[in-house]
């Protein structure tokens, strides 16, 4: 039980570090990890004003298979100053960091959701189960404990929160597998 509560505290500490991150939030956050589930790589763009306009400087491209490559603009390297190009190398990896935490996130969110489905369930439950113990005749208990309503929404909450965790698991661990045994996608 302990267990229990230690991986909703990590879940929720995963959703508050993605939510309000340097990328944009939980938007970014949702948008990264669909990246990273679909085409099997989160790209990180960070743009730079040169004499003839905006930019790509820096592009990192991180794969579900590990592999990480940063590619960086030649000329903005040799024509910016040192101070420059250390602090927006600073702020790129922050965002590359930030990218990395959209799945953490996504996953603890999915988590999350189920167990809330799963104890709100429960809790309706257990609390309309003994208050029909308490009111109700015992030789009519069996029909009535089958044929209310307020008995049955919050069981059926509670089975479609386990059948949606492992339904949930089911289909990240297949786009994972899929993933790491495709070629990565080239940009």
């Amino acid at each position: 039980m302990i267990e229990w509560f230690a991986e909703i505290k990590t879940d929720i500490a995963a959703l508050r570090a993605s939510w309000g991150s340097v990328r944009g939030g939980w938007r970014a956050a949702r948008q990264d990890a669909a990246q990273l589930l679909a085409h099997r790589r989160i790209m990180v763009d960070t743009l730079a004003t040169l004499p003839d306009g905006m930019h790509v400087v820096l592009r990192t491209r991180m794969r579900l298979s590990g592999d990480t490559e940063t590619d960086i603009l030649r000329g903005w390297l040799d024509a910016t100053a040192s101070d420059s190009v250390t602090a927006l190398a600073s702020a790129h990896f922050q965002a590359v960091a930030a990218a990395t935490g959209g799945l953490a996130a996504a996953v603890g969110m999915e988590r999350l959701v189920t167990r809330f489905m799963v104890v709100a369930g429960t809790v309706v439950g257990a609390g309309t189960t003994i208050w029909t113990l308490l009111t109700t005749q015992l030789s009519l208990l069996i029909p009535v404990l089958l044929t209310r309503w307020a008995l049955l929404v919050p069981v059926a909450l509670a089975i479609a929160g386990f059948l949606a965790k492992l339904i949930l698991r089911w289909r990240l661990r297949g786009m994972f597998r899929r993933g790491l045994s495709a070629r990565p996608a080239r940009s």
